[in-house]
């Protein structure tokens, strides 16, 4: 323990008593791209595909908005200003003709330092732009092609890939997986500007087969798109994949949205409309067609109609008619490494079709979404307790109108919903600027228990937008242009049960986040999190089991300091705390300490991490974000006790080819096993590398 302090206070001193300068915009946009993710990421033990979040900064990155010209939802595209905000810089810039530098964007209402520097990457000031029309000329000599090739693996043999006997094999088929330990990944995407994309990936996941068995097409999993955005009344074309988001996500969102936040009090979605699907998660998209025509200047129609096929378990239902195939759940994994797994592949179908129309003008928006969910196989579940209120069924239609309002002094926001068996949800919220410095929103949210949204990802607690009560109270208090200070309490109540609580419950959660910039050079952040809930005394799923109340907290402090052009450096130190009553508290920590470099004659960079933790559980785990590959994204859980490193090296080959590589090594000190199942390897150190080429052209 004292080697682990005396390692953390060097590497602290060390950051501390290095100087210079450093300011490059592009690694500004990838932090800034990175804090998301982390926030994201920190939500749930599901590993995403962040490559939209990524694409999307990138695009705005590479093609900055005009902000002279910027219209408002080419402001919402940024995901950093409120509506409050939009509206304030737009009634500023047409009294001002416009803005000349970035530094008039700080001397305005609400416009904090840290804000202005976050979207100071992706804007510019240029005052006026010449918009290409759409040729195949200018398609040829504008357009943008990137190419993607991946590799990678781990390195040590997993129980999956292990030797085993033709004849135990053929017993138990399940006991090993049926392709090799390679990660394949492939994708192939045009844009031309933001008003066509068009595109292929395939994604293989190791123990997956690759053109043979299961899979002779060659990948698992294809996704495709084209996409047609403002041309003429077809505000957006979509055709392939893609994804829709609309209102605050009560009634359909497909794609990622970001939930409480300690870095954010802005809760209210800028919802996008049609998107296209970039990404290789395999669940939580649109496949088929999709269109947004605008009838007037003000109303827009957005039609869709999607049918693919979702993995699941087919059972017998237990009836008179014994021949009837009923499925319990639908498995997001997107893994098919056994036979098991193979034979849940596309098991059922999925039809959505409906139907969204909005009227927009200035601050005001209001819009009405519809579409019905068709099953061809019944789903059915031999339900818990806790699942009573669950979908059941063929086919589900849901329904909800939203609406929201700005100016710049305050805004609200809200959307209603309703499901096919009259279950009901409501969420209203309100962000107010009482000072320039300083923001006060509220948020209120009533998901009835019956309520069953299968497409519904709006802000909750309990991560899905069913069976809970609650209201939110957030500030941001800007102290001159070096401090910040971020505070939420959210206090909210589950009137049915859920898993692993046999009884209605409640709780509440509190952040507080203070941030300094000390000068241009070094800046840190403080972050306390603090959360109560109700949990069941033991794991057995029993009927007539006793409740107590589970404590969480989690301390954080991380601290940014450049040396030179070439060299950054990051640190970190992490404490967390988990009671659950009458239990024994349990503690846990992580250091890590980043380095940056780039080198000053060679198109080469690295980025390097160590890392030592201790947690006493998996209850006490940590999470933290590891730069890796363009487009892969790796957020590990730091559980137990050990050391964790990984090399990041990214090497310009030429303007038009990059190649990254990645390799990360994890010892743990008390442990003779990692992980379980077929994914178990028999030792305490885990390694894995991966390797990419970018081809642009």
């Amino acid at each position: 323990m004292r080697y682990y302090i005396y390692i953390s206070f060097l590497i602290l001193l060390f950051t501390v008593l290095s100087t210079s300068v450093f300011a490059q915009e592009e690694i500004r946009a990838r932090e800034i791209i990175d804090q998301r993710i982390e926030e994201l990421s920190a939500k749930t033990d599901m590993e995403f595909d962040f490559s939209e979040l990524y694409d999307h900064f990138l695009f705005l990155y590479e093609n900055p908005i005009n902000i002279n010209t910027a219209t408002v939802e080419e402001l919402r595209s940024l995901l950093f200003l409120n509506e409050n905000q939009i509206i304030i810089l737009i009634e500023e810039r047409d009294k001002r003709h416009g803005f000349q530098t970035i530094y008039e964007l700080k001397d305005l209402d609400g416009f904090y330092t840290n804000l202005v520097l976050d979207i100071k990457p992706f804007i510019t000031f240029e005052i006026s732009s010449r918009k290409q029309k759409i040729s195949l000329s200018n398609m040829l000599k504008y357009g943008k092609n990137q190419v993607i090739v991946r590799y990678g693996r781990v390195i040590e043999e997993q129980e999956g890939y292990s030797p085993i006997s033709e004849d135990e094999l053929t017993e138990y088929p399940n006991r090993r997986y049926l392709g090799s330990k390679d990660k394949l990944y492939l994708r192939y995407r045009y844009r031309y500007s933001d008003k066509i994309s068009f595109g292929i990936l395939g994604d293989k996941d190791a123990g997956e087969e690759f053109f043979k068995g299961s899979n002779k097409q060659g990948f698992d999993f294809y996704s495709a798109h084209l996409f047609i955005k403002n041309q003429g009344r077809i505000k957006a074309l979509a055709l392939g994949d893609y994804h829709l988001e609309f209102g605050q996500g009560l009634t359909l969102w497909s794609g990622l949205a970001f939930g409480k936040s300690a870095t954010s009090i802005n809760l209210q979605r800028h919802s996008r409309g049609l998107r296209a699907n970039t990404s290789a998660n395999e669940v939580l998209f649109f496949r088929g067609a999709a269109a947004t025509i605008g009838i007037t200047k003000n109303i827009e129609v957005t039609g869709f109609y999607s049918n693919k096929g979702l993995d699941a378990s087919l059972n017998i239902k237990d009836t008179i008619n014994s021949d009837e195939l009923v499925f319990a759940s639908i498995q997001e994994s997107g893994m098919h490494r056994t036979p098991a797994e193979v034979e849940k592949k596309n098991a059922i179908n999925e039809q959505i079709f409906g139907a969204n129309i909005q009227y927009k003008d200035k601050g005001f928006k209001i819009g009405i979404t519809s579409y019905a969910t068709i099953y061809d196989t019944e789903f059915y579940k031999d339900i818990k307790p806790y699942q009573y209120y669950d979908f059941q069924g063929k086919e589900n239609i849901n329904t909800g109108i939203d609406a929201s309002y700005a100016t710049r002094y305050f805004s609200v926001f809200g959307e209603a919903a309703i499901s096919k068996n009259k279950g009901k949800a409501l969420i209203i919220g309100s962000l107010f600027n009482l000072h320039p410095r300083l923001n006060f929103t509220v948020l209120y949210r009533n998901y009835q228990k019956d309520y069953q949204g299968l497409y519904a990802i709006a802000l909750a607690e309990g991560g899905k937008s069913q069976n809970e009560e609650g209201i939110y109270f957030g500030s941001h208090l800007h102290l001159g242009s070096k401090n910040d200070i971020l505070i939420y309490y959210d206090l909210f109540k589950f009137p049915w049960l859920k898993y692993r609580v046999n009884t209605p419950s409640y709780g509440s959660e509190f952040s507080f986040q203070y941030m300094r910039n000390i000068n241009r050079k070094a800046n840190y952040y403080v972050r306390y999190k603090y959360e109560e809930k109700l949990l069941n005394d033991s794991e057995e799923e029993t009927v007539l089991q006793d409740v107590s109340t589970v404590f969480r907290s989690n301390l954080r402090f991380h601290f940014s300091y450049t040396v030179s052009k070439s060299i950054s450096l990051e640190s970190r130190i992490n404490l967390s705390t988990y009671h659950h009553e009458p239990k024994l508290q349990s503690n846990g920590y992580l250091l890590f300490q980043d380095i940056k470099y780039k080198l000053p004659s060679i198109p080469m960079n690295f980025t390097l991490r160590y890392a030592i933790f201790n947690t006493a559980d998996y209850d006490t785990r940590i999470y933290a974000y590891e730069h890796n590959v363009l487009y892969k994204f790796s957020v590990p859980a730091y559980t137990y006790q050990g050391q964790r490193y990984y090399i990041l090296m990214k090497y310009d080959i030429s303007k038009n080819f990059s190649f990254w590589f990645h390799y990360s090594q994890t010892f743990y000190t008390k442990r003779k096993t990692i992980g379980s199942g077929l994914e178990e390897i028999d030792g305490n150190t885990r390694s894995d590398f991966t390797t990419q080429l970018i081809w642009k052209f």
